[in-house]
């Protein structure tokens, strides 16, 4: 891709200050606006162009020069014919003249229901009425919806707002409140200080029937409260607290304060995205930031402040700093993601999270194999393309790629170049060089030239592990299934692990294209060539080396080392380069495994076994998986134990769920359903068994089950608990239930921000997902009327599961006709991944029927 100058606007005139003011009226479909912009004339032009997308910008468009001299009242105001580019001309009569000046406009926007720009979202009163919020979106590219500005990211101003709203109405936006003065007749004016410098994408603003919670302030003196509907102010606590530690950590790892004054958390029902760090106003769904501590899982719980960490780091780390234009989306999303990792193990160490993060790596690893897979960063044109850039390899790949260079710098020299980087560029935007340069500066090494191709060239290496008589021969080549003959290559930074009877002995590396060798420390040590697996790669052994491995896992592998053997041992399977058979033999020495992360990985693996086998060799299947599993669920036990560590109360609730999903287990399924029916009666159950026990009822349900659980979707009192419900829906396996819940989506009973991936869920539904997919191709055009643009990839990323092949060269010739342009690459990768799981099915499905047709007990 190349950049397309139709999407660029003209430097010929550019802003500085932004004065607006808006009336919103919740429960209107429009809204009013006002701008005085400072601005600065280049050159003398007789035309102003800036981005406006479905306004109505006034005709009295006026230009005020500056030292007070005549208004000049514009001769048109009209969009651009082009109507892709989003633009809209404001035309005189004479030359502007250069320098310092304003422009003054009036203008009119829609209040929309597709989570964009200026939208609506709502919340069901005690009376049963709909109480209606407005609420903003404007990354990547729709501040153009809600005012006229120069939308891109580099051209950076302050704000400041002016809000006329209903009296009782809650008006927020970034910055804090400086006054307020009655406006018409049961309205008032609220007017709020000026913003820092920062790119229109991070202009937010709330007006509605919304609670604040009691501020909890840093050490720095910074106000956080959290936003939320009335009555669930009661769950903003643990919000508050992780935003204070967090917004404290950043402060001092950054060595500079918090650029804002305030530091408000909004809790939406309706919201496109997760989050987005809007400076003093970040937006959140509300699963991802309102919770009860008492009746959270360790996963809700660490997924709540993994986004109030992510969103945190931005803070300084894209709004203080910012990418100079959309092609650099990773510097502020990557960064943001690596960082969450570092503040959360400092937060809670109990909780793993570097072992936790590997288990997304997996996902991105899947992604980066493809052939139509992308660099972390490429160019850039359109906003469709811009709005592109928020996947999997750009937040996941991103942060891996700087683990990788954090751990072969040190973490204290890493921390000093990111000081140095936000010290030179505060207020500023960057580009991908900038960064590199900068940890170049404080650690003395060839930053670029390690870092650079990890970012400009798709996909990764894997690392072949040889002996090579008393040496170990390390090669690389691109792991690729669908390119068995790329030749890319990285440098790659390794820490490199030997156990041997002298002891243990640890050397850091980089291996470049050629290779490399080390001498073995002794004849029979154990190898480990990715300690840690702080490296983005895979490591493939020998057979002998890899023998010593598995020998000793359990004793003198990390749970990181462990899960990466299991992932790259699946992905060797997937790519046509080993059997079926040796990833069940592997799984097999398994039974001992105390890691969640470790098992999470492992039963991925199983999970696509399970859709590969019919008949009674899927019964015999699930024996061999109960075997597997049992031996750990007993020595963990079904009751919380007070020796037990929140990796322990995880692992018990996977094991439940595998338990009686996977291996269909009669006695697990009926203690399910007791602890799902206790919950609902108000009794104590472990929150993690809970969620696993609603899980599993749903796997075994019956219509009166799924009515059960609708009502307790409608009926929950937190969204934790309502998005257990909601989304154990899609997973009941009677086809007249499956339909019920397609009508729910369409009726809007499951929100519009949850149904692309309600649908998701029913594709990888392992019994219905051909029917799921039946449903979605014969409905396309109306259920995708119904969502954000953004959200809509999400139904089609759930036809990757639908391995048939006539179902699977359904999907692939309906999405040959119906692309998804704004996530045009992703739907690439999508079916090449489908095309690849099909494959792997035609390839095992006689392995695994004469492997299980033997009437085995175990795998």
């Amino acid at each position: 891709m190349t950049q397309d100058p139709r999407y660029r606007l003209p430097r010929t005139v550019t802003p500085s200050a932004y004065g607006l003011g808006f009336r919103i009226v919740p429960g209107s479909s429009t809204f009013a606006g006002t701008a005085r912009i400072a601005i600065t004339v280049h050159e003398p032009v007789r035309e102003i162009v800036l981005n406006a997308v479905d306004l109505t910008v006034h005709p009295d468009a006026t230009f005020v020069p500056a030292g007070g001299g005549d208004a000049i009242r514009a001769s048109q105001v009209a969009p651009d014919p082009d109507a892709e580019t989003q633009r809209a001309r404001i035309a005189f009569d004479a030359d502007l003249p250069v320098g310092e000046h304003v422009l003054e406009l009036s203008f009119d926007g829609l209040i929309n229901d597709r989570m964009q720009g200026f939208y609506v979202s709502r919340y069901p009163t005690p009376s049963g009425e709909d109480a209606h919020v407005v609420a903003t979106q404007y990354a990547a590219t729709d501040a153009r919806r809600a005012f006229p500005c120069w939308d891109e990211p580099d051209l950076k101003a302050t704000y400041e707002v002016s809000l006329t709203v209903r009296e009782g109405d809650l008006a927020l936006t970034n910055t804090p409140e400086v006054g307020r003065e009655p406006a018409d007749p049961g309205f008032v004016r609220v007017s709020f200080a000026p913003s820092m410098s920062m790119s229109t994408y991070l202009l937010a603003i709330l007006v509605g029937p919304m609670a604040l919670s009691a501020p909890t302030l840093t050490r720095g003196g910074i106000p956080v409260r959290t936003v939320a509907r009335p009555d669930r102010l009661g769950m903003t606590d643990y919000p508050g607290e992780v935003g204070a530690f967090t917004l404290d950590w950043y402060a001092e790892y950054y060595d500079r304060p918090y650029p804002e004054r305030k530091s408000d958390q909004v809790a939406l029902p309706d919201f496109a995205q997760g989050a987005m760090e809007n400076t003093g106003l970040v937006v959140y769904r509300e699963t991802l930031l309102l919770l009860d501590p008492e009746t959270a899982t360790i996963d809700e719980r660490r997924r709540v402040a993994e986004v109030i960490a992510h969103e945190n780091a931005h803070m300084w780390f894209g709004d203080l700093v910012t990418m100079r234009w959309w092609n650099g989306i990773w510097l502020n999303e990557a960064f943001a993601t690596f960082m969450s990792y570092l503040c959360l193990d400092a937060m809670e160490p109990t909780w793993k999270v570097f072992d936790t993060v590997l288990t997304a790596r997996v996902r991105a690893f899947e992604v980066d194999s493809l052939a139509t897979t992308r660099p972390i960063e490429f160019p850039v044109g359109s906003p469709a393309e811009a709005n592109g850039m928020f996947d999997i390899l750009t937040y996941t790949k991103g942060g891996a790629v700087l683990r990788m260079i954090e751990q072969w710098l040190g973490r204290e020299t890493f921390r000093d170049g990111i000081r140095g980087y936000l010290a030179t560029h505060a207020y500023g935007n960057t580009e991908t060089h900038d960064l590199w340069d900068a940890l170049a500066a404080a650690s003395g090494e060839p930053v670029r030239h390690v870092a650079e191709p990890w970012v400009f060239q798709p996909g990764y290496p894997a690392v072949s592990v040889a002996l090579a008589g008393d040496r170990v021969r390390l090669t690389q080549r691109r792991f690729s299934p669908s390119l068995p003959d790329a030749t890319s290559t990285w440098p790659i930074p390794l820490t490199i692990r030997q156990f041997s009877p002298a002891g243990e002995t640890i050397e850091r590396v980089v291996v470049e294209a050629d290779g490399l060798e080390l001498p073995l420390a002794h004849p029979d040590a154990m190898i480990v060539v990715n300690a840690g697996s702080t490296a983005y790669v895979r490591t493939l052994y020998d057979d002998e080396l890899r023998a010593r491995l598995l020998a000793r896992a359990q004793t003198d592998l990390s749970p990181a080392e462990r899960l990466s053997l299991v992932d790259d041992a699946w992905a060797v399977v997937v790519a046509g380069g080993a059997t079926i058979d040796s990833y069940l033999d592997l799984a097999a020495g398994f039974s001992e495994e105390t890691s969640p992360a470790v098992w999470q990985t492992l039963l991925a693996g199983l999970d696509w076994v399970d859709r590969f086998v019919e008949g009674e060799a899927r019964e015999r299947f699930r024996e061999g998986i109960r075997t597997l599993l049992r031996p750990a669920l007993l020595r963990l036990g079904w009751d919380v134990r007070e020796v037990d560590t929140p990796a322990d109360l995880e692992l018990r609730g996977d094991l439940i769920r595998a338990m009686g999903i996977l291996g269909d287990d009669r006695e697990t399924q009926a203690m399910a359903r007791e602890d799902e029916a206790q919950v609902r009666a108000g009794h104590p159950v472990d929150p993690v068994v809970a969620s696993a026990a609603v899980d599993v009822v749903a796997f075994i349900g019956d219509a009166r089950d799924y009515d059960t659980y609708v009502d307790r979707m409608r009926e929950a009192t937190t969204p934790q608990d309502q998005d257990r419900y909601r989304f154990a829906l899609p997973t009941f396996r009677d086809p007249d239930l499956l339909r019920r819940t397609f009508e729910l989506v369409e009726s809007g009973e499951i929100r519009a921000q949850d149904g692309p991936f309600i649908l998701q869920v029913a594709e990888m539904n392992r019994d219905l997902g051909g029917d799921a997919w039946t449903y979605i191709r014969d409905h396309w055009d109306t259920l995708t009327s119904l969502f954000a643009v953004p959200n809509i990839i999400a139904i089609a990323q759930g036809a990757r599961f639908l391995s048939d092949p006539d179902t699977a060269a359904d999907v692939q010739a309906f999405f040959a006709e119906h692309d998804i342009p704004q996530n045009h690459l992703t739907l690439l990768q999508v079916l090449e991944r489908q095309r690849l799981y099909a494959a792997l099915r035609t390839r095992v499905e006689g392995d695994l029927a004469r492997r299980f047709g033997e009437r085995r007990q175990t795998l």
